[in-house]
C-alpha cells in the first residue's frame, strides 16, 4: 500500500510511511532531523560550530604566520612602526625613573647615620721576573724587598661616623712596633673637605673643596622628585617623538638580518625615515613640550646645582632658583647649538621583527653631511647588547649575558680608528644581589675584571714605552673583587694579579652600628691652611717639620721602619741631627 501523504510504500497496511506518521504525531525521527523549528536550530548550531572552527583556525594561524603583517594591514605601516616606537620610549623612560628611584634609595641608605668601623690588611708581592728585568744591584734590590716586607706588616683601622652635617673617617696606620700616624677627612655636606694629621700638624689641612654639585652619595640622596610626574611628564615626550613619525617614510623589507656581538637575528626591517626638515621639526616639538612642561621645570630647577655641575657649567648661586624664562632659554640654547637642518641631520627607526610581531633588535640611524651614526641594541631574557658606531669604525660595544640569576659577563669595547683599534675589558660575575646591611642594601658577590685586548693592542704599547718586558704580559692582568656579609660583618677580598709584575689582596672587613654620632664643626678660620695659597709657606714649613720630628722619634723606637730606612742608606741618626736642627731652628 502507498502513502496516501507522499507516496512512499507502507508497511502492515498502514496509510501512512513511518515518517509522515512519526511528523504526525510530532516525534523526532531517530536521525534527529525534526520539523520546522527544531530543524533549523541543528542547523544553526552546525553553523556556529563551523564558524568557531574557522575562526580558531584563523586565529591559530594568524598568530603563527600573519599576526605582523595582518596588524600592519589594520592599522597600516606607519601606525604600527609608531606603536613600537611609542612601546620602547615609554619603556626605556619607565627604566630611567626606576634607575633613578634605585640609585636615590641607595644614596639615601648609605647616607643615613652611623658609625662604619672597618679594618683593612693587605699583602703585596713583587715577582721575581720584575726585579730581574729592572737590573738592579743587589743591595737595591734588597732594599725594595725589604721596603715590601715592612708595608706588608703594615695594619689599617677606620672609623668612619655619617650624620646630617657630612662624613668623619679616622685611619689610624700602625705597624708591629711603634708607629701610629692618623688621618682624619672631614667632608661637610657643603662640599668643603679637609685633613687633619693630630701626629705631625695640629692645623687642618684644605683638601680641593668639591663641588656642592659633584656626584656623591649625599648629593644623590639630595635629588628631588615625584617619579609619577616625571614619569608622565616622560611619557608625554615619548607620545610627541612617536607622533612625529606620522610623517617619516615607511619601509618594509623581508628577510633581513642584523648581528650585534656575533649574534644574528633575522625578520622584517621596518624602517621609518625623516628628512633633515622632519628631523629638526621632531626634535624641535620634544624640546617645546620640554618648555612648556611645568614639572620639567620644578625637577630640573630643584636640582639644578647639580644638573649644572654634571653638564660642565656655572650653576646659578645656591639662594638663586633657576626660573621659567632661564629654562626656556637653556632649552632653545641648546636645540639652536644642534645645527639640526643645517647640517642636513636625518633619523631613522629601524625594527626587526619576527613573523609573529616579535621585536627582535632596535637600530638607530642618524646621518649628517660630514658621517653616520647607528645605535643597535638586541634585549631578551639572557642577554642585552648594544653597539654605538660612527660610520661602522668608531664607537663602543656594550654587552650582559646572564648564565643564571645574579651570574654572567659583562663585555666592553671601545673601538677607533686609531691605535689601539679595539680594546675593554670583561667582567664576569657570579652570586650577585642586593642584601641589607645596617638599615640599607649593599650589593654582593664575586666579580672578576680583566682586560680585553685581540689585537695584543697593550703589548705593542708596552715594546713602545721601553717598559721593562715582565709587562709584556699585562693584557693577562685580573682584577677579582668577591663582598660577602657574614652576620653583621662585611668582607672585602681584593685581589690584583699581573703575571711576572705583582700579586696583591687586599682584605677589608666592616661592621658598624645605628644611629646619630658626633662629628665635630667646621675648624675655625685660625686653625685652617691651604696649602695652594702663597701665604701657606710658613704653614708648609711647619708640615715639613713635624713630618720630620714625627718620623725621627717613631725611628728610636721602631727597628722594622728604621731597617727600612738603613736598606736605602739613611740611618736612623740621620733623622735625628735633622729633627734636632729644625727644633732649634
Amino acid at each position: 500500500m502507498t502513502c496516501t501523504k507522499c507516496g512512499n510504500t507502507t508497511s502492515n497496511g498502514e496509510s501512512l510511511c513511518e515518517q509522515c506518521s512519526g511528523e504526525e504525531n510530532g516525534s523526532i525521527p531517530v536521525n534527529g532531523a525534526g520539523p520546522g523549528k527544531p530543524r533549523k536550530i541543528r542547523i544553526a548550531i552546525i553553523a556556529l560550530i563551523s564558524v568557531f572552527v574557522l575562526l580558531a583556525g584563523a586565529v591559530t594561524v594568524g598568530k603563527l604566520f600573519f599576526n605582523r603583517d595582518f596588524m600592519q594591514l589594520i592599522q597600516g605601516k606607519t601606525k604600527y612602526a609608531q606603536n613600537i616606537e611609542l612601546a620602547t620610549a615609554q619603556e626605556s623612560a619607565k627604566q630611567l625613573v626606576s634607575i633613578l628611584d634605585k640609585g636615590v634609595g641607595l644614596a639615601q641608605g648609605y647616607d643615613k647615620p652611623k658609625t662604619l668601623n672597618s679594618a683593612v690588611q693587605f699583602n703585596v708581592k713583587l715577582q721575581d721576573q720584575l726585579l730581574k728585568d729592572l737590573n738592579l744591584p743587589a743591595e737595591q734590590s734588597a732594599a725594595v724587598q725589604k721596603t715590601m716586607e715592612y708595608l706588608n706588616s703594615l695594619n689599617m683601622s677606620a672609623k668612619t661616623l655619617i650624620n646630617e652635617k657630612g662624613t668623619q673617617t679616622s685611619l689610624t696606620i700602625t705597624d708591629p712596633s711603634a708607629l701610629k700616624l692618623t688621618v682624619d677627612s672631614l667632608v661637610y655636606k657643603d662640599g668643603k673637605t679637609y685633613i687633619h694629621i693630630p701626629e705631625i700638624l695640629n692645623k687642618y689641612l684644605v683638601a680641593e673643596s668639591y663641588p656642592a654639585s659633584q656626584v656623591t652619595p649625599y648629593s644623590i640622596s639630595q635629588i628631588k622628585y615625584d617619579p609619577v610626574k616625571l614619569q608622565a611628564s616622560l611619557d608625554n615626550l615619548a607620545s610627541i617623538y612617536a607622533n612625529s613619525l606620522s610623517a617619516a617614510a615607511m619601509k618594509a623589507e623581508n628577510d633581513q638580518s642584523i648581528t650585534v656581538d656575533g649574534v644574528t637575528v633575522q625578520g622584517q626591517r621596518l624602517t621609518a625615515s625623516l628628512t633633515a626638515p622632519q628631523t629638526a621639526a621632531m626634535v624641535k616639538a620634544i624640546a617645546e613640550a620640554a618648555k612648556n612642561d611645568d614639572y620639567l621645570y620644578t625637577f630640573v630647577s630643584d636640582n639644578y646645582s647639580l644638573f649644572a655641575g654634571l653638564a660642565g657649567t656655572d650653576a646659578q648661586a645656591s639662594s638663586e632658583k633657576l626660573t621659567k624664562e632661564n629654562y626656556g632659554k637653556l632649552i632653545d640654547e641648546l636645540f639652536t647649538s644642534l645645527n639640526l637642518e643645517e647640517d642636513g641631520v636625518t633619523f631613522s627607526a629601524v625594527s626587526y621583527l619576527s613573523q609573529n610581531g616579535d621585536l627582535l633588535a632596535h637600530s638607530y640611524e642618524s646621518q649628517d653631511n660630514t658621517g653616520k651614526a647607528q645605535l643597535n641594541y638586541m634585549i631578551s631574557h639572557e642577554k642585552y647588547a648594544v653597539e654605538f658606531l660612527i660610520d661602522q669604525k668608531t664607537g663602543f660595544l656594550f654587552t650582559n649575558t646572564k648564565t643564571a640569576e645574579g651570574t654572567g659577563k659583562i663585555h666592553l669595547d671601545i673601538r677607533s680608528e686609531e691605535d689601539p683599534k679595539s680594546i675593554g675589558i670583561n667582567v664576569d660575575y657570579s652570586g650577585c644581589k642586593m642584601v641589607p646591611f645596617l638599615d640599607s642594601e649593599t650589593l654582593v658577590g664575586t666579580y672578576t675584571v680583566s682586560l680585553y685586548d685581540p689585537n695584543h693592542e697593550i703589548g705593542k704599547y708596552v715594546e713602545k714605552s721601553g717598559l721593562p718586558a715582565a709587562f709584556n704580559q699585562l693584557d693577562q692582568a685580573s682584577l677579582r673583587m668577591e663582598t660577602t656579609l657574614n652576620g653583621d660583618e662585611l668582607s672585602d677580598h681584593i685581589q690584583l694579579d699581573i703575571p711576572n709584575v705583582l700579586s696583591a689582596l687586599v682584605v677589608q672587613k666592616t661592621s658598624g652600628t645605628i644611629g646619630n654620632p658626633s662629628i665635630p664643626s667646621q675648624p675655625e678660620p685660625s686653625l685652617v691652611v691651604d696649602l695652594s695659597k702663597d701665604e701657606s709657606g710658613e704653614a708648609m714649613n711647619e708640615l715639613s717639620i713635624g713630618g720630620i720630628k714625627f718620623l725621627a722619634e717613631t725611628l728610636k723606637k721602631d727597628p722594622e721602619l728604621a731597617a727600612v730606612f738603613a736598606a736605602f742608606g739613611i740611618p736612623k741618626e740621620q733623622i735625628e741631627i735633622l729633627a734636632a736642627y729644625y727644633a732649634q731652628a
